[in-house]
């Protein structure tokens, strides 16, 4: 597993942010501390502006960040109606730059911040989430122009990626046959063509939490690329329906509007479209398999568990149903 996941996020000191954003960026300001996975991120209020901070974990690697901030330039250069985070220059004319105290040295990026709710806080139904499937879509389709050499990387969180899921079984012996179970039918029904799937850089974490819905209850922006990656396609789409199946109970049209909403603005093949509800499922195997492990190394970091037990109950309930229908549905549903 990449040491990212595994090395405790920064603890860099109040003072000592405070201190760097003066010294950097030449103003006051007070800071809220957010969540975050594996970073430490604030938000950031001055007497003029809101930005976030991301202080990247120590085992972050660069080029990574970097190719965060050259796609979220990219997107807002293609399209000024999508909102993203957009990196802030110091006074050295630095948008990565280092800040140190006696808990270490790491790299740190302050962000422009977007204003709204979270998908999360919002009612979701049919019409909206047509919408953020449209957003996401159109998303993927600016990067299809985009390109950097880290996209392809070896990363848990490309639920593409089952024989990683596969190595590190182990670290949820609990669930073992349920994960198992999903590996067995993605591999008979997706991996053995995968060759044949359409393929891109893709934000790859389009989760309620991510996306922004603004005060006209349209869909604003998006945060957090830090899960970037050239991966299928269709694992777009079907990232951002995991958290939408898993966390209603009458998930099927809601998923459906999702993945029409995201073929709507960028085409994926017939076979592309069978493949979404199996990497659906897969993403949730990830998130148990995550979370099981990485909160016995952070037991004070409840987002981390934040939707373990939703993905266990969602894929439970699946094992009895036929996921071969559910693909077979959605495609049709997208068709129609």
């Amino acid at each position: 597993m990449s040491d990212v996941f595994v090395t405790p996020p920064p603890t860099i000191s109040t003072e000592s942010v405070l201190d760097f954003l003066y010294n950097h960026y030449g103003f006051s300001a007070s800071i809220e501390k957010l969540s975050s996975d594996r970073d430490l991120n604030f938000k950031v209020s001055s007497k003029e502006k809101t930005y976030v901070m991301k202080i990247a974990n120590s085992s972050e690697d660069f080029k990574v960040l970097e190719m965060q901030n050259n796609a979220l330039r990219f997107i807002a250069s293609q399209d000024e109606k999508i909102e993203v985070p957009l990196p802030i220059e110091s006074n050295q004319k630095k948008d990565i730059t280092i800040i140190e105290d006696p808990s270490g040295k790491y790299h740190a990026r302050l962000l422009t911040y977007i204003e709204g709710d979270f998908l999360k806080d919002v009612e979701p139904d049919n019409q909206m989430l047509f919408s953020v499937g449209q957003f996401l879509g159109r998303i993927d389709q600016i990067l299809t122009g985009f390109n950097h050499r880290s996209a392809a990387r070896t990363f848990i969180w490309d639920a593409a990626q089952v024989n990683v899921l596969s190595r590190q079984i182990n670290q949820s012996e609990d669930d073992r046959l349920l994960i198992e179970f999903f590996i067995k039918t993605y591999k008979e029904n997706v991996f053995y063509h995968i060759d044949e799937l359409s393929k891109g850089i893709i934000h790859n974490d389009g989760n309620d939490h991510n996306v922004i819905i603004g005060s006209n209850g349209k869909i604003k922006g998006i945060i957090d690329f830090g899960d970037m990656v050239f991966s299928l396609q269709a694992l777009e789409p079907a990232v951002c329906m995991a958290y939408i199946a898993m966390n209603n109970r009458k998930s099927f049209e809601l998923i459906a509007s999702l993945l029409k909403g995201y073929c709507s603005a960028k085409t994926l093949s017939d076979k592309d479209l069978c493949s979404v509800v199996y990497l659906m499922c897969l993403r949730m195997c990830v998130t148990i398999n995550m979370s099981v492990y990485r909160k016995k190394l952070f037991p004070n970091n409840d987002y981390i568990s934040i939707s373990e037990d939703s993905a266990r109950n969602f894929l439970n309930n699946m094992t009895n149903d036929s996921i071969h229908k559910w693909s077979g549905d959605l495609c049709e549903y997208v068709k129609s």
